[in-house]
């Protein structure tokens, strides 16, 4: 991540493996898809999320969505508790967006 520092991660965690993998990404919307994918499997993945300049934008847990920057951001967000879904974490797209803006550049 140190190389690509303008780049979007996302680390997944699988349940039995000790070492996570990391995707960089230029899009958000597709970090995000596969954030949601991964969180949808819960039965491999232990732990996901989405990192942008060292601060953790989502996570989830064992299929949940929740904390991160995020959840600091938008406490009322009404979405966060739909996901994992394919067409909710669209709605994500703009909110990560103004957290990368408003905190992290």
């Amino acid at each position: 991540m140190k190389d690509n520092p303008n780049k979007i991660w996302v680390v997944v965690s699988p349940i039995r493996a000790r070492n996570p993998e990391y995707s960089q990404y230029n899009s958000v919307l597709e970090a995000l898809s596969d954030f949601d994918d991964w969180t949808l499997d819960s039965d491999s993945i232990a732990r996901c999320e989405v990192i942008y300049r060292g601060i953790t934008m989502m996570q989830s847990s064992k299929g949940k969505v929740s904390g991160a920057a995020c959840e600091q951001y938008n406490q009322d967000c009404t979405i966060r508790s739909k996901l994992p879904n394919s067409l909710e974490i669209l709605n994500c797209e703009e909110c990560v967006k103004k957290i990368i803006v408003d905190y992290v550049k």
